[in-house]
């Protein structure tokens, strides 16, 4: 069927299926009574409306994988989910005992080893490790950026990694200066100073380092004075060189993140640019690095509230968290941008998991989630989801809540996204608390509240289960706003972290 002519100064009724002239005022009893340039409009508009909306729908019908709300049927519908994204679901030992067996080796661990010990001039906030030659960088108190190099092969003889001191004293190598006392603590950072790189002019708020390039990247709150963006090359340029940047209409900088080099052992890294996604007040912006080595800065997304919290699900797509509870996705390519998620609370951290699809998201009021952005299913009352009545009648039991539940349970059927797992947190109101995500092992991390007596948990990020919690140490009451999966010399995997102004690591073997 043909579109209608469009004639100038008549309106074509699609139910009588003839044009009518459009008058300037009604005259009653006539025909064409309702056919005058305001009626019209309103008519115009509602069908513009209707149309906007059936788009939307059917976009929305289109890019949706529509799971079963039954407990029978969630089975076949993962075998069916497997089979069409062309993969396959792994086995329960893969899922439930290999990540419990990945942290027994925390169940031997006395205590935590002293990466570095907390500096006299300040404690450390953040810190990162080039790959390759192992050096670490990290923030001493609020605003400075120092740099430690790893002790050379042919210098002082340090102990072995599985050395235990107390069950055997003598086995230390020969020429350790301060026996076995301070065994533990000497590691290939012990003998090396803290060089000053760079002091900004507010609090950092993050530090990375980008190992493609050998880049720091670092980013202040700012305060009197303005937020700033830090880049530099520490290697070749040396301490006090680097390149800043003080974006136009930015009151605050959250965070940065970088994509990592490669996500499959197939993959080819990217050779064409460098990228740093960073959160800001209502914006997110995006770095660009030449094969020339100059940095460009660019405004990718203007949003209604801030970007508290962002990562790379790929090399091209970038997921961030706003202060309202918004998680949406950002194209590099198409420069398009999408709201896929809504979590309840404002989001403080956001972490890939094993798939680009899934992500780890943590935000304040103990909420701890991993979304799916492929099922964002609401409250159903017969879906075996987080938002449930079980939950419901947990928040507010009682007679007495019913007006309360009835309220909250149509806000979530409207607004909050259904998470795949809820890991049991604790942080109230901390914005700075951070989390790990090492997806080959499938373990998650997390800082906890700095008033609870857990410092950090872990947990399985198949099942949701808790497999170990670090208990706090009475002294120490300082927030872990650093957390980061390393390996050691062997490949072996291991959990860093700030503790009490010092960095600490944690064997997971």
């Amino acid at each position: 069927m043909t579109a209608p002519r469009v004639i100038p100064g008549y309106y074509y009724d699609a139910e009588k299926k003839r044009h009518f002239k459009i008058e300037k005022h009604a005259v009653p009893g006539t025909a064409q009574a309702k056919y005058t340039r305001e009626n019209v409009g309103k008519a115009q508009k509602n069908a513009t409306a209707q149309l906007h909306v059936k788009r939307k729908r059917e976009k929305a019908e289109k890019e949706t994988i529509v799971r079963p709300h039954t407990r029978e049927r969630w089975g076949l519908q993962m075998v069916t989910l497997d089979r069409e994204i062309g993969t396959r679901r792994r086995s329960y030992y893969v899922h439930g005992v290999w990540p419990d067996a990945c942290v027994s080796g925390m169940s031997k661990m006395r205590k935590v080893r002293h990466v570095v010990e907390q500096p006299a001039h300040g404690i450390i906030r953040f810190f990162d490790r080039d790959p390759h030659t192992k050096t670490l960088y990290a923030v001493h108190g609020d605003n400075a950026i120092r740099r430690r190099r790893k002790t050379p092969p042919d210098g002082i003889p340090l102990p072995t990694a599985d050395l235990d001191v107390d069950d055997n004293p003598a086995s230390l190598p020969d020429g350790m200066p301060f026996g076995p006392s301070a065994a533990e603590t000497l590691n290939e950072y012990s003998f090396e100073p803290w060089d000053m790189l760079a002091r900004l002019t507010s609090s950092i708020s993050s530090l990375i380092y980008l190992p493609a390039s050998g880049a720091l990247a670092a980013t202040t709150l700012g305060s009197d004075r303005p937020a700033v963006v830090y880049l530099s090359d520490p290697d070749i340029d040396g301490p006090y060189v680097n390149q800043q940047f003080t974006p136009k209409n930015c009151g605050t900088i959250w965070g940065a993140a970088a994509p990592p080099c490669a996500y499959s052992p197939d993959s080819i890294p990217q050779s064409g640019t460098e990228s740093l996604a960073v959160a800001a007040s209502s914006s997110l912006r995006l770095f660009n690095r030449s094969p020339a080595g100059d940095w460009d800065s660019s405004l990718a997304l203007q949003t209604e509230t801030d970007v508290l919290a962002l990562d790379w699900l790929s090399p091209t797509t970038v997921v961030f968290g706003k202060r309202n509870g918004g998680i949406g996705l950002y194209d590099t390519r198409s420069r398009g941008s999408s709201h896929m998620m809504t979590h309840p609370f404002p989001i403080t951290k956001l972490k890939r998991a094993d798939d680009p699809t899934r992500l780890v998201c943590a935000g304040l009021q103990d909420s701890l989630f991993l979304y799916d952005i492929r099922s964002r299913n609401t409250f159903s009352r017969s879906e075996p989801g987080h938002y449930s009545d079980r939950f419901f009648n947990t928040q507010y039991p009682g007679p007495h809540n019913q007006k309360k539940r009835k309220t909250t349970k149509n806000t979530t059927a409207i607004n909050w996204s259904q998470p795949i797992l809820a890991f049991p947190h604790s942080n109230a109101d901390d914005m700075y608390l951070d989390i790990a995500v090492q997806p080959e092992l499938g373990l998650v991390a997390a800082a906890q509240d700095i008033n609870s007596s857990v410092a950090i948990k872990i947990y399985n990020m198949w099942t949701g289960k808790l497999l170990k919690e670090i208990p706090r140490e009475s002294a120490v009451k300082v927030h872990i706003r650093c957390l980061k999966f390393m390996q050691n010399n062997n490949g072996d995997p291991e959990l860093w972290s700030t503790w009490g102004g010092s960095v600490v690591k944690m064997s997971l073997v």
